[in-house]
């Protein structure tokens, strides 16, 4: 990728300087984004919705969370069947932004099934405290009516085993990566350092031995090269390395249920093309994507895209069974948006503007170019015997 040299905030700079004037770009992307003074996330600036700097689908309709509610109960009940009566059900979401998704949900079972409320717990799984205050401040009022919400730490979670659904909604996007450069014949690892005028730059690092089996790993198990043919000199992409980690943790901790990760990805073969050169990194601020993704490190978002076969083996790797996935407006429709759309005239016909304004907000939910074409991967796991989830969301 050839980013411009961007501008280096003091703190940054000193944490360059300390590891030798280069870092890896996991190591740049991990700081940016989860630093608990300065990162974008690690400090609670992260500004979502409409009028923040990117918006997700629980922040653009309510609605979003009404629908996959309807999915996630008919999950929950069969859980229910097959497990004691008396044990809690759980839903934990990893990462959950500014709260939106789980507070939609919460809404659903307060007007649609008391009695399943009343065996669920919310959990939630927030290591950036900025972003936690933020959901505690939304979900406030909830607590107060009596609804068992927790926000549980690393070695809560480590100790924990349950029974229920774990949620990660647009959160492996957001874990580091490391990025690979191939370069005159040679696969290099991309790193970040400073040039004459202590403005960040990328550079190329020598491909470390964990990254080299890595490749190895993919190359032998999904049949791919990587570097694809024909790549053009410095083409450059990206690899999830955090992924199996977590997939294996959270497998250890479900009992029985599933998990529902919902998040932009792309097939192996359009992820590792020779025509993305340039990775599928991408930078948000303001509304607006750029790939000039070393400018405004700390105070902008960066996010890459994951690729289906990788996260669908990874997960098959970690123990989970592969139940399917689907494109989220496929999803949304299978589950009534369509409905929601029709019943929108009746509902606001004395409001023509607010009408529009829903109308406009559910559509960019199923659009391909909006939020449409996000894929919904869903893993299951069964202790004892075997669950059979019904789920609305696969047409066959």
């Amino acid at each position: 990728m050839k980013s411009l040299p961007a501008n280096c905030p003091k703190w940054l700079e000193k944490k360059i300087l300390e590891k030798g004037g280069m870092i890896s770009f996991y190591d740049f992307m991990n700081v940016s984004l989860n630093d608990p003074i300065h990162g974008y996330y690690g400090s609670g600036k992260a500004n979502i919705g409409i009028e923040g700097d990117f918006a997700t689908s629980p922040s653009l309709s309510n609605d979003f969370s009404f629908l996959l509610a309807k999915q996630l109960e008919s999950w929950l009940l069969d859980i229910c069947n097959n497990i004691e009566s008396n044990k809690k059900l759980i839903i934990l979401e990893f990462g959950a932004g500014e709260g939106t998704l789980i507070r939609g949900i919460i809404e659903y079972f307060l007007n649609k099934n008391n009695e399943i409320l009343g065996r669920l717990s919310f959990k939630i799984f927030e290591l950036n405290y900025g972003m936690q205050e933020k959901q505690i401040n939304l979900l406030n009022d909830y607590l107060n009516k009596g609804i068992d919400i927790n926000w549980i730490s690393l070695e809560e979670f480590e100790n924990s085993n349950f029974d229920g659904i774990v949620l990660a909604h647009e959160v492996l996007d957001a874990f580091p990566v490391e990025r690979i450069q191939y370069s005159d014949g040679i696969l290099y690892q991309q790193g970040v350092g400073l040039n004459s005028d202590n403005n960040l730059v990328l550079k190329k690092m020598k491909l470390s031995e964990k990254l080299r089996k890595r490749l190895d790993f993919l190359r032998k198990n999904l049949m791919i090269k990587i570097p694809p043919k024909n790549a053009p000199d410095d083409w450059t992409n990206e690899l999830h390395v955090d992924n199996f980690t977590w997939l294996k943790n959270v497998y250890k901790r479900l009992n029985n249920g599933l998990l529902l990760i919902i998040d932009y990805s792309l097939e192996i073969k359009k992820y590792y093309s020779p025509n993305k050169f340039e990775g599928n990194i991408i930078a948000y601020q303001n509304q607006s994507a750029t790939n000039d993704i070393l400018e405004n490190a700390g105070d902008t978002d960066l996010t890459s895209h994951l690729c289906n076969e990788i996260l669908i083996l990874d997960a098959k790797m970690a123990g989970f069974k592969f139940n399917g996935i689907v494109k989220q407006g496929e999803a949304l429709l299978a589950l009534g948006l369509a409905e929601m759309i029709f019943d929108i005239q009746s509902k606001y016909k004395n409001d023509i503007s607010e009408a529009l304004l829903k109308r406009e907000a559910l559509l960019r939910l199923v659009d391909p170019l909006c939020l449409g074409d996000f894929k919904w991967f869903v893993f299951q796991k069964s202790s004892k015997k075997e669950i059979t989830f019904k789920s609305k969301i696969f047409i066959n």
